[in-house]
């Protein structure tokens, strides 16, 4: 009798380890796409997403490729992060040199794609700025990066590191992002490098 209480016992924590195991097992699994999230100083998650001519792109082909490689987030139907995009190609327009960067744009889409495509293409021909524009039809890279705020826009380093990262647009981010990109950039308005408006602005507050 004492034989048969003592194997129940121990049936009994085996069920209750294998328990545990599991419960572990699907809570790693559950929070796996936020590890994936972007930290500032670590290596930007990879992925792989369709751009507006159907090619598929991944993000560590321009691994070492780019001096700066400018990522931003926007949202097929938000007007506003559409517009902020509008304006960083215009400022890209007068800054320089153009070989040393790459912007990248991940639109999610929430609208119909081909509606989508035609409007994100009808920008891109618009500028000679070097942009590509990546389709995220499901969202998963969105929820990879645990997105938020549309536009956040990721500064990243030559071998992809998050070196900044900008996801609230409110004036004072606003001018302090366009600051520093003045700090990063030479302006070709005027050969007058003295001025912050005209040329390459002094290191913002922070700068690393």
């Amino acid at each position: 009798m004492n034989n048969r209480k003592r194997k129940l016992h121990i049936i009994n924590n085996s069920s209750v380890i294998f328990i545990i195991i599991m419960a572990i097992t699907i809570f790693f699994f559950a929070v796996t796409p936020a590890l994936a999230q972007y930290k500032t100083g670590s290596l930007a998650p990879d992925f792989a997403l369709e751009a507006l001519d159907g090619e598929v792109y991944q993000l560590n082909q321009f691994n070492n490729k780019y001096k700066h490689v400018l990522l931003c987030f926007v949202k097929s139907d938000d007007s506003s992060s559409i517009s902020k995009l509008q304006d960083l190609l215009g400022f890209f327009a007068d800054y320089q040199p153009r070989e040393s960067y790459q912007i990248i744009t991940v639109v999610e889409l929430s609208q119909d794609k081909e509606e989508v495509k035609e409007k994100f293409l009808t920008l891109q021909k618009r500028t000679e700025v070097p942009l590509l524009i990546l389709l995220d039809e499901e969202g998963k890279t969105v929820k990879n990066y645990q997105i938020e705020r549309y536009p956040t826009i990721l500064l990243l380093t030559s071998d992809l590191n998050v070196r900044r990262v900008y996801d609230r647009f409110t004036t004072r981010e606003e001018t302090n992002f366009y600051q520093y990109l003045k700090f990063l950039f030479t302006s070709q308005k005027s050969n007058n490098k003295s001025s912050c408006e005209e040329g390459v602005c002094p290191p913002p507050p922070g700068f690393e």
